[in-house]
């Protein structure tokens, strides 16, 4: 008698990841701000030659007026510029989160490629005040800078590899945006000199790296780390309030005085430079 034969165990399907996604993730992000200001006093000094005292009589145009041809003429303009400057650095830090959208490539059964295109909301904000000193004696440079980042995103390709059907381990790099609000006050110990604010969108790149699995035949959770660079945000430029200021000294034996009218303005520039560190976990939904 021939024996029945029992029919094969079925094939237990291998899990494909070939195909476009779309998600959303959450996370804290450390970013760091790193900046420069520097402060240019322009001073404007008219000098004058009166007879006798001022207002009394109107200004002479010459020394040899007053028999002295060798005070030379007036008025006389002379300028002077002083330069002061700090540098500190902000953590500038929060949560963020956003979407993102991509398509996988699976090579074999080991290998994987995409590419992968998000965008994030951000909460990350920080300030710095710092000196020019380390006293922060009275008179000496100092800065404040407050940044808030309010967005970013990122393209990037995605190579992985599949130790296990449903587990991928990945490395990551590509493009980065993002925009950076920022005000700086700038100026002396006890005197602010300078105000100013900018917002601006600068590109730059980012690398990393995440694991990401399986739990079902659409749906993947992932965990993942970016390290992210802007490069530099032009801080622009901000002109702080024209200081006044007079002088009389009396010559020749109180016959003349010199009258010294300065004019001083200060402007202030800054520019920063950002960096961020990114640790988000994000679900997706594969088509």
């Amino acid at each position: 008698m021939r024996m029945p034969l029992k029919a094969p165990p079925p094939a237990v399907a291998v899990y494909n990841w070939t195909g476009f996604y779309i998600g959303g993730n959450a996370g804290y992000s450390w970013g760091r701000a790193s900046t420069d200001q520097t402060d240019t006093t322009t001073a404007t000094t008219t000098r004058q030659l009166f007879r006798g005292s001022p207002p009394v009589g109107a200004p002479l145009g010459s020394g040899a007026d007053l028999g002295f041809p060798a005070l030379g003429l007036f008025p006389q303009v002379t300028t002077a510029t002083a330069t002061t400057g700090t540098s500190g650095r902000a953590n500038v830090d929060g949560f963020v989160g956003g979407g993102q959208i991509g398509y996988n490539w699976q090579i074999d059964r080991t290998w994987l490629v995409g590419i992968e295109a998000d965008f994030q909301g951000s909460t990350e904000r920080g300030s710095v005040n710092v000196c020019g000193v380390a006293t922060c004696a009275a008179g000496s440079a100092f800065g404040s800078a407050s940044h808030d980042l309010r967005w970013f995103g990122t393209v990037r390709g995605r190579v992985g590899i599949l130790p296990v059907d449903r587990v991928l381990l990945y490395a990551t790099g590509g493009f980065a945006y993002g925009q950076l609000d920022s005000t700086y006050v700038t100026g002396l110990n006890g005197s602010p000199l300078a105000a100013f604010s900018s917002s601006s969108t600068r590109a730059g790149w980012t690398a990393g790296a995440g694991v990401e699995g399986a739990i079902d035949r659409n749906w993947t959770v992932k965990v993942e780390y970016l390290y992210m660079d802007l490069g530099r945000f032009a801080g622009g430029t901000g002109t702080g309030a024209t200081t006044t200021t007079v002088v009389d000294t009396p010559i020749l034996n109180n016959t003349a005085t010199f009258r010294d009218t300065t004019v001083a303005t200060t402007t202030g520039a800054a520019s920063t430079r950002f960096t961020d560190h990114i640790l988000r976990a994000g679900v997706n939904y594969r088509f």
